[in-house]
């Protein structure tokens, strides 16, 4: 395991090819746009080292050293919940914020090594095999800082992107060689991608099953022909931690990944040219959409803790917690809570016992994740109901508290019965960043969508992740049926 200067010393050496505003990133430890991941990354390194954050390591059987828990196979029921409670606990610690952590990636590449027989061996051959191990390995060796990209641009949503103008704007295989394959193509958001180590893409085969844009490999993203197109930095202006509390520390940047013709070495790729097994990664033997959501549902639940906290402290600190229809708002937000907290332990207790691996039932992961994609934007929008045209950060910044004739002003005016002048525009701060903020809006979008359009995830809890309990819920409607009388003839 590293510690935070390792992981900054690495990007220092061997920062990605990143475009921001027209230029070629040269710093990217220093540059405005990403100085406050990048230091967020390598604060989570830290964590596994602080004695109250000690559950982070575990001893991992399957390299025999201990590594980040994040990277340990759950065998047994027991392991899987300390798995899930160490990442309540990382994404407490970043108030269930600051998704693109370097945990998320890590439980993936685990469950590939996990899967390595029974689904890449079987299916693509012993090399493929070799390779997800390889790659594990790898991972617990150099704790390396994980990204991924799935989606490909939007181009023409029409028409799959095998019949565009050009069918290499999703990332496809351009060449087979002796030494690897040649893709070209672009994907998007990537996030993290300017300040990330390693890229593991995975390629949508749902929108189109040609078999060239079927592999999914791992790579150094200082690999030659990668490249990051960045959004618009959201970091703080002169004002800082005061006026951005949530932007100064939790702020993530998004970028385009652009392929340029990039060699893939053949023992970096685990899945390949079998579009038809993508489901069965998916949903079945792998099972890695449950996986991904069971990761959603944690850091959705560490921000509903927040989110409740927030909301009980603004409304108490101006009395209109006393008010019923107050009081209801904050209910709605415990009970999404609530839900969470029971579907994180149900998924434990109800957890799926596989030879080779122990996963959290599915069925109600994956309803969590797919009901926090409207929940949690609801949240924000109570807390921006709740405390109305009061969340609207007065006065400018910290230097307005520094003018002696004007902190009177403030002292008097902006106090409230609860919190006085300087308390109250620090909270109010703390709200506008999370409900009003680029910040604040750029994670509300994010989680509407990162899993996807919320209709169809939602339309795919009937369609696909309850198809085969069907039987069980119409049997109880088919009994009573079977049981009425038949009028006589």
């Amino acid at each position: 395991m590293r510690r935070g200067k390792d992981y900054i010393e690495s990007i220092r050496a061997n920062p990605p090819v990143t475009y921001y505003e027209g230029e070629a990133v040269t710093d990217v430890i220093n540059h405005p746009a990403y100085k406050i991941p990048v230091k967020t990354v390598a604060s989570y390194y830290d964590l596994h080292w602080k004695e109250e954050y000690k559950s982070l390591r575990a001893y991992n059987r399957d390299v025999g050293e201990e590594t980040s828990i994040t990277l340990v196979r759950p065998r047994s029921k027991e392991e899987l919940l300390r798995l899930g409670e160490a990442l309540v606990k990382i994404y407490e610690y970043y108030r269930g914020f600051f998704g693109r952590s370097p945990d998320y990636m890590n439980l993936w590449t685990m469950v590939f090594f996990a899967h390595a027989e029974d689904y890449f061996g079987k299916n693509f051959g012993s090399k493929f095999m070799e390779n997800a191990m390889e790659i594990y390995r790898e991972s617990t060796k150099r704790d390396h800082f994980y990204t991924h990209a799935i989606v490909a641009p939007m181009y023409d949503r029409s028409r799959p992107p095998s019949q565009w103008e050009d069918p290499y704007i999703q990332i496809g295989v351009t060449e087979e060689r002796q030494d690897g394959v040649v893709v070209r193509g672009a994907a998007m958001i990537c996030t993290a991608g300017p300040y990330a180590e390693m890229l593991w893409y995975l390629p949508n085969m749902r929108r189109d099953s040609d078999p060239r844009y079927a592999i999914y490999f791992s790579i150094p993203t200082t690999s030659k022909g990668v490249r990051f197109i960045s959004r618009r930095g959201f970091q703080p202006r002169e004002g800082g931690e005061f006026e951005y509390p949530i932007s100064s520390k939790w702020e993530e940047s998004d970028s385009i990944l652009v392929l340029d013709n990039v060699l893939v070495p053949w023992d970096r790729i685990i899945f390949y040219k079998k579009p038809e097994l993508i489901e069965d990664l998916m949903w079945h033997t792998v099972g890695l959409r449950g996986w991904f959501n069971w990761h959603f549902m944690i850091q959705h639940y560490a921000r509903l803790k927040f989110l409740a906290g927030l909301a009980m402290t603004v409304t108490e600190a101006a009395n209109t917690n006393t008010f019923i229809n107050v009081q209801e708002k904050i209910g709605e937000i415990l009970i999404y809570l609530a839900m969470n907290e029971a579907a994180l332990y149900g998924s434990v207790a109800r957890a799926q016992e596989l030879p080779n691996i122990v996963r959290p039932d599915p069925y109600i992961s994956i309803s969590a994740s797919h009901f926090n994609m409207k929940a949690v934007p609801r949240a924000n929008e109570i807390l921006r109901l709740i405390t109305a045209g009061s969340s609207i950060p007065i006065p400018a910044g910290a230097k307005d508290f520094t003018n002696p004739e004007e902190r009177a002003y403030l002292d008097k005016y902006m106090a409230m019965k609860g919190l006085d002048a300087l308390e109250r525009v620090k909270t109010f701060n703390l709200l506008w960043d999370v409900i009003g903020s680029e910040v604040g809006m750029r994670y509300e979008q994010y989680d509407r969508f990162s899993r996807g359009d919320p209709t169809i995830r939602w339309a795919q809890t009937y369609t696909e992740v309850f198809k085969d309990r069907k039987g069980e819920f119409v049997r109880l409607v088919k009994e009573i049926l079977d049981q009425m009388p038949n009028p006589r003839s």
